[in-house]
């Protein structure tokens, strides 16, 4: 497992670097990575009578922060499902991509990417999950800009992360307080009798579901999911079908044992899941883009996934681990399919296409099965899983089957939409040449249209399948079975009027066609994101107007001002004595004379120059003053600070204004003055202040255990590389970023160049 989750990310090294070399040739190395994955299904197929495995690689321990993951039989499942569908997905880039694509950036991401899922659902520590959350958020927002030049790609990486953050957010809160109530961080380690029984108990649900309902595009955090398909097929493939969509999905099958005694639980997923599932697939009937549909479809399935997974009972569990076979089997399938339309006829628009059965008949078997199979039609594994829904919904109230009724019809009538392109006349955009794409693309879509077939023809390997994660899921007493036909039941009943209704909806097509556009409203979730979006924009500007667009000079007394405020309220509310310094050291003298010489020399320069010479006096009087305190370390390091201080003057002035250009009057001298002097004194004020320490002092701990534990005779050289390590590489990163920061600058003042053409396309 660990291999699984850690060659992902070891190989998206290679792969960049590979990319530019080996071209779309990459995709072979990138489909490696996910072969360890794929070997999951050995331990797999011992699920469910096997103990899951564990792996624990120490990180923190003394924070109990570890790599640990579980091979129960649902993370199992789960993870084989990403080898198949990743490795799949990158078979197919080798023939999808054109050559001026950048394999090596595409590769890597699309590696992290998956290394990010496999990650999240194998672990096992939930600081670990959280971490592999969000890195998913991150290279999903990379897949999705990665043709950053197109408008509706940034915009569609922008929504999808900043929804995505808003719900990782929540998942941070989540673990903290399900860690502290369930006094573990490990998930199977959790005491969920002491979490049910806390106070944490509902925050901790609600934050949950608010995580799992952004990621995986439930009502109203739909908006991100149909924008994102402005990535690369193959990339939306593997997103819609087995990755990040599917993120909130696996934490709702996980963290319902945790949550699903609750009534709260399922009262919120179930109708939110329902009504994703209705709004969801009457918004894909609309659309007329093949990939658009199939985004909008893949919202009304999850809705249908999350309120399964919702009911939080064995038949509802079964059946959800049922249809995610299902669903990843169709719908990648279509992706694929949609590929491979794009790439023969230049485009997805349904006006413009019409009878590519003619010339494309092994794209049209593979579309024909997948999409009749996520109709629910028979003898396909979706009406297996559609079955099997009803019947879930029938045991909850009359008015739950209802609702899933009107989805399932919505769904079997877009499904028809997209066959649409295949059927009546060739038609298609007149400079392009259809034929049969080649075999790269053709086969990983007949592969999964063809799971889709035997998922239905033979229910048992479905079941199988679904069956290993009955002991994580915990439905192991549920009797029922994946079959074709079950007799006359309700189910049946609600499947044929699910037909009745759904070929209304496509007898009636166009008259749907005017009721949606009547319909439609003026306000809704995309209006509200951008009217908050350009509102935060229009705030920030003007903020920034007011504040960062005055003069220098105006900006350093805003932050003496504030500095000064914060400063003295903390010495006015500390009960201070302030103590005298007492007897300075004689041979100190000189260098604080160099000191207070420096000071006085600035106010009396009368160029940049010269003042910047003059304060270089203070910084090596400290320096003077640090080797005169038997501290070489930091006298050193006080040198080195001089010397790019005095660079970065020098660097700066060459661009900044002229002196003369910022005139001061004689009021804003007297506040200068004034500030100044405030500033000195409440600077000697904290340095008294300071003078008696408010707790015992630390350094004797330093100089007892420097060697002892750090192993290290140069105290200050201990205390910066052990004992505040991770203070000295915070630091080293900020220092490091101030240096590209002062690079950017410096090149952005090199007046009449040019930019070149790659340097307008970065």
């Amino acid at each position: 497992m660990t291999l699984a989750v850690l060659l992902p990310f070891l190989l998206a090294g290679l792969a960049a670097w590979l990319g530019p070399r080996l071209g779309r040739r990459t995709g072979y190395v990138a489909a490696l990575a996910f072969v360890p994955a794929l070997l999951l299904a050995v331990p797999l197929s011992g699920m469910p009578g096997t103990p899951p495995a564990l792996e624990v690689t120490r990180w923190v321990p003394t924070l109990d922060l570890a790599l640990a993951f579980r091979g129960d039989g649902f993370s199992l499942l789960f993870a084989l499902l990403i080898g198949v569908i990743g490795a799949l997905a990158s078979l197919y880039s080798v023939a999808y991509l054109s050559e001026r694509e950048r394999f090596g950036r595409f590769y890597a991401y699309l590696l992290l990417f998956g290394g990010s899922m496999l990650g999240l659902v194998l672990s096992d520590n939930l600081v670990a999950l959280f971490g592999f959350w969000e890195m998913t958020s991150v290279t999903s927002f990379l897949l999705i800009g990665l043709w950053h030049t197109r408008s509706a790609a940034r915009d569609g990486a922008v929504k999808a992360f900043l929804v995505s953050v808003i719900g990782g957010l929540a998942l941070l809160a989540a673990v903290a307080l399900i860690g502290i109530a369930g006094g573990s961080t490990s998930l199977s380690g959790l005491d969920v009798d002491a979490l049910r029984a806390s106070p944490l108990f509902t925050p901790a649900l609600l934050l949950t579901l608010l995580a799992a309902f952004t990621k995986s595009a439930q009502l109203p955090f739909h908006l991100w999911l149909p924008t994102a398909m402005e990535a690369p097929t193959p990339v939306s493939a593997f997103l819609h079908s087995a990755t990040m969509v599917k993120a909130g999905v696996v934490l709702v099958a996980k963290f319902g044992l945790l949550f699903g005694s609750s009534a709260l639980w399922s009262g919120i997923i179930v109708p939110v899941g329902l009504a994703t599932l209705v709004w969801g697939s009457w918004l894909a009937l609309r659309q007329t883009d093949l990939k658009a549909l199939l985004a909008y479809s893949t919202v009304s399935q999850l809705g249908l996934l999350m309120s399964l997974y919702g009911l939080a009972d064995a038949e509802g569990r079964f059946a959800a681990t049922a249809h995610l076979l299902n669903h990843a089997a169709f719908k990648a399938a279509l992706f694929f399919v949609v590929g491979i339309v794009d790439h023969e006829t230049g485009t997805r628009e349904l006006p413009m296409l019409g009878g590519l059965r003619r010339v494309l008949p092994l794209t049209f078997a593979a579309a024909l099965l997948a999409a009749l199979s996520m109709a629910g039609l028979p003898p396909l594994g979706g009406f297996i899983s559609k079955e099997l829904f009803y019947e879930g919904m029938l045991h909850h109230g009359p008015l739950f089957l209802a609702v899933a009724v009107l989805g399932s019809a919505l769904t079997f009538a877009y499904s028809f939409r997209l066959l649409r392109v295949f059927w009546g006349p060739l038609r298609h955009p007149e400079d392009a040449r259809p034929h049969e794409a080649p075999p790269g693309l053709t086969v990983p879509a007949g592969l999964l249209a063809l799971t889709a077939l035997v998922f239905g023809l033979l229910p048992g390997t479905a079941e199988a399948l679904t069956r290993t994660a009955q002991g994580a899921l915990n439905f192991a007493e549920y009797g029922g079975h994946l079959q074709l036909w079950h007799g006359v039941t309700p189910a049946l009943l609600a499947t044929l009027l699910t037909w009745g209704l759904g070929g209304l909806l496509v007898w009636q097509a166009g008259r749907v066609g005017d009721l949606q556009r009547r319909l439609t409203p003026r306000t809704n979730a995309n209006t509200v994101y951008y009217a908050l979006v350009d509102g935060t924009n229009i705030v920030a500007s003007r903020l920034i107007a007011r504040t960062q667009g005055l003069a220098l000079p105006d900006q350093l007394r805003i932050m003496l001002v504030a500095a000064g405020l914060i400063t003295g309220y903390g010495v006015w509310r500390a009960p201070q004595v302030f103590h005298a310094i007492g007897t300075p050291p004689l041979a100190l003298l000189p260098t604080a004379a160099l000191l207070v010489a420096g000071a006085v020399g600035v106010l009396l320069a009368r160029s940049r120059l010269t003042a910047v010479v003059v304060t270089g006096l203070t910084g090596f009087g400290s320096a003077a003053a640090f080797l005169g305190l038997r501290a070489p370390d930091l006298a050193l390091t006080q040198l080195l600070v001089e010397a790019v201080t005095v660079i970065l003057f020098l660097l700066a002035f060459r661009f900044l204004p002229g002196s003369r250009d910022l005139p001061r009057t004689r009021w804003r001298y007297g506040l200068d003055v004034g500030l100044a002097a405030s500033a000195g004194v409440g600077a000697t004020l904290l340095v008294l202040a300071s003078v008696r320490f408010l707790a015992p002092p630390i350094s004797p701990y330093y100089l007892e255990n420097s060697y002892r534990l750090g192993g290290g005779k140069n105290v200050v050289n201990v205390i910066l590389v052990d004992f505040r390590g991770f203070d000295t590489l915070g630091e080293i990163t900020v220092v490091g970023m101030v240096a590209l920061a002062v690079l950017g600058l410096v090149r952005l003042g090199q007046r009449g160049r040019t930019p070149t053409s790659a340097e307008e396309e970065e």
